[in-house]
């Protein structure tokens, strides 16, 4: 099996996959540690987000490891007082410190301050408040809340990607700090955004929480909770109690290539799931198809899209053009010859590019209807249009995938992975920066071909459509367009409540 080219980073961690998979032991493992949110105060600020870690974690075969998932910060019924701090969470050696409670004040001089932690509480309203401060490489303190005695303007609780914002004196209580995104889990998400501060005037503007799962402050009602296993930061809120701070979450991956864990203890056993993509290679003589006509017919805005890393754009075997996907020119299909792109509806060319694509790299392609105007875009640049607003029929064959017609007319030589239709919607518009990370099934998807290891021509759309076409030298492989799991299938284990995990 051809092993490619490997950096440095990849050879130290182990990452070059073996041809007998699942048959050692792993001796290290990807984290994600989130510790619980902060609550927001009483009568004032939004509580700190938990602090986060990740990174890369050696591990010990035959030694068990803790898992500990750290609960948010509970509310506090006092006038005056802090919001409480959520715990912290842990793997193994490593531990993510709970964030810190929002401060709190009455008549602007005799509150309490924000709460240190892995991100820090806001600073309540008054002379004498104080921000919250975080603990390093974990997360970023409060805000400063409103010194002035007048309108009780709190401050926004940190998150792990920024501050939290100061109170605006005299219009608005401060925004949660940002929170961090993680692709670990195979879906991008945010983690850790502190929670909004309140405001003691309904006039004034009410704090936001910060991506990742902060809540919100208020005056008139409770306050956001932040949201369960993000560790994001409670709203402070006024006449209501504050919202609690969100539960954390352990996070742990790595390629299949190494066997799954030996056991799991304590109360709370894992989620196990799969992330990572690689792609399928085709020889030049076959294609993925797949039937049906309702997912693959258009009557108003569409998008079809994909990467591929070719040998090479010349006329394929059996004849024809070499073809991305779609069913023949007489129908609906995208073609690449001499890596110019062409797409065909009902036997005439919509729009045409020059020759852009590059052999012997990754590619992505779109194609996009936006009313009556069709983009293909080329690495999210658009370099081609064309107009059409006609019903496109696929007719009764299906699609193909990595050729023009079924028994490999006009095959493609080479690799392609992370193939989705979205009927319904156009979803780009103007030029776009290509995800890193694998897609996946938004709204109106009616196939998505992720070519993960095992299941490398399952449809995850929710037509879920087998592949049914020649697959004459079609075969997996971890060459891949994204760095999230190096092309591999990882395994994904995510913890919600506490437990043990023994490799």
């Amino acid at each position: 099996m051809a092993q490619g080219l490997f950096n440095l980073k990849q050879q130290l961690q182990g990452l070059i996959q073996k041809a007998w998979t699942g048959s050692i032991a792993t001796n290290y493992v990807e984290y994600l540690v989130v510790a619980g949110g902060g609550a927001g105060g009483r009568y004032g600020a939004g509580g700190g987000a938990g602090g986060l870690l990740q990174g890369i974690s050696n591990v010990t075969a035959g030694t068990s490891l803790t898992v500990t998932v750290g609960a948010g910060g509970a509310i506090n019924g006092s006038s005056q007082s802090p919001g409480f701090s959520g715990a912290n969470s842990v793997f193994g050696a490593i531990t993510a410190t709970g964030g810190g409670g929002g401060g709190s004040s009455q008549n602007g001089s005799n509150g309490s301050n924000g709460i240190s932690g892995g991100s820090g509480g806001g600073g309540a309203w008054g002379a004498n408040s104080v921000l919250g401060s975080n603990t390093y490489g974990q997360g970023n303190a409060g805000g400063t809340g409103d010194s002035g005695t007048s309108y009780g303007d709190c401050a926004g609780g940190g998150g792990a990607g920024t501050v939290g914002l100061n109170a605006f004196a005299g219009s608005a209580a401060g925004n949660g700090g940002a929170g961090i995104s993680s692709a670990i889990s195979g879906t991008v998400t945010a983690y850790a955004g502190g929670g909004g501060g309140a405001s003691g005037t309904s006039s004034h503007t009410q704090g936001v929480g910060g991506v990742g799962g902060g809540g919100a402050g208020s005056y008139s009602s409770t306050g956001t909770a932040g949201t369960a296993n993000t560790g994001g930061g409670g709203g402070g809120a006024v006449n209501q109690n504050s919202g609690s701070g969100g539960s954390g979450i352990v996070i742990i991956s790595y390629p299949d290539t190494y066997n799954a864990p030996a056991s799991f203890g304590g109360a709370n056993s894992p989620t196990a799931s799969t992330s990572g993509s690689g792609s399928f290679y085709n020889a030049g003589a076959g294609a993925l198809g797949y039937s049906g006509t309702t997912p693959y017919n258009f009557t108003g805005n569409f998008t079809i899209e994909g990467w591929y890393n070719l040998a090479n754009f010349s006329n394929a075997s059996a004849g024809g053009n070499p073809g991305l996907i779609g069913y023949g020119t007489a129908n609906w299909v995208l073609v690449i010859p001499g890596g110019a792109y062409n797409f065909y509806i009902g036997g005439s060319v919509v729009a045409s590019s020059s020759a852009v694509a590059s052999a012997n790299v990754w590619n992505h392609f779109a194609v996009v209807r936006n009313g009556s105007t069709v983009t293909i875009y080329h690495n999210g640049t658009s370099v081609a249009t064309g107009t059409n607003s006609s019903t496109i029929s696929i007719g009764s064959n299906g699609i193909t995938v990595g050729a023009n017609g079924n028994g490999g007319i006009g095959s493609v030589t080479g690799y392609m992975s992370n193939v989705r239709i979205v009927n319904g919607t156009a979803v780009y518009t103007s030029n776009f920066t290509p995800t890193t990370a694998p897609l996946t099934a938004i709204t109106n998807t009616s196939l998505l071909v992720n070519t993960v290891s095992g299941a490398y021509t399952a449809d995850s759309s929710s037509y879920g459509t087998a592949a049914n076409s020649n697959t004459t030298g079609i075969s997996w492989n971890q060459s891949s367009p994204f760095a999230t799991g190096l092309g591999y299938k990882n395994r994904v284990y995510t913890w919600t409540g506490s437990g043990t995990v023994t490799f």
